[in-house]
């Protein structure tokens, strides 16, 4: 009799949450929102997709070879080189006379609902995203952790965790959301509109992740950033929402080993 109660009212849970999702996918959406206005002129496009282009080739390189391993000196190098690219993205665009808080709505004014959209953002996005890794390791059942992963659950060093917070809730969160929602997605957006925008700089996005039962959940984040993106109209909503769910993923490997294994 408990099972057959349990049919209809996980139905009626998803049946909810689609609602829900989609209400706020509207929003997310409405004409009304105030998206960045900054004109991407053809320097400013040809360095974004070169950008773009690097990382997919950092990411086509790895295909094909042994999982490599991360230790300290790896993950210090990483840092310099995220580092170094928001240098030389603002680097550029300052070069090329224009002000990166106007191209990615930076300055705090009004912060007091962005953050309330992020809280909203991170308990409707983080069950799909769950979901599609799940099934993403159930179709690989041979596939290991992303390699940062691994090295997190294999390490219980303070220096060790430092860097990977240092890395995976800083680093990553501020450089991809600047190369990928601030200038890929800006740039889809302004050619072709925001459908593909919200399409091509997902499926980059996931792919230069360079791992496949990852590859769901990660579009999914995408779409989210994305349409934090256009709800805010600040990057420095999706950057919090990245860092968000990279620090629960962390929190999971410190303390819920079992789970991420």
């Amino acid at each position: 009799m408990e099972n057959f109660l349990h049919w209809p009212l996980g139905a009626a849970l998803i049946v909810g949450y689609i609602a829900v999702l989609r209400i706020v996918v509207e929003l997310a959406l409405s004409p009304d929102r105030r998206f960045p206005e900054f004109f991407w002129r053809g320097p400013e496009r040809l360095f974004t997709f070169a950008i773009a282009g690097f990382f997919l080739f950092m990411a086509a390189a790895s295909i094909g070879r042994p999982v490599a391993r991360i230790d300290l000196k790896s993950l210090d190098s990483s840092l310099a080189l995220y580092m170094g690219i928001v240098v030389f993205v603002f680097g550029f665009l300052i070069y090329r006379n224009n002000d990166p808080r106007t191209a990615f709505g930076l300055n705090w004014k009004g912060w007091g609902a962005g953050w309330k959209q992020v809280l909203i953002a991170i308990l409707v996005v983080l069950p799909p995203i769950y979901g599609a890794q799940w099934l993403g390791y159930s179709l690989s059942p041979s596939a290991e952790p992303q390699p940062i992963v691994t090295f997190l659950l294999e390490s219980s060093g303070w220096r060790e965790r430092a860097a990977v917070i240092a890395i995976a809730v800083f680093a990553a969160p501020l450089t991809e959301e600047l190369v990928f929602r601030g200038c890929l997605y800006g740039v889809v957006r302004q050619s072709f509109g925001r459908y593909a925008a919200l399409a091509v700089s997902a499926i980059i996005f996931a792919l230069i992740h360079a791992h496949l039962p990852s590859v769901p959940g990660l579009i999914i984040l995408a779409v989210a950033l994305s349409l934090l993106y256009e709800s805010t109209g600040s990057l420095w909503a999706p950057i919090a929402l990245h860092a968000a769910f990279n620090g629960i993923s962390i929190c999971g490997a410190i303390f819920w080993p079992e789970f991420m294994r």
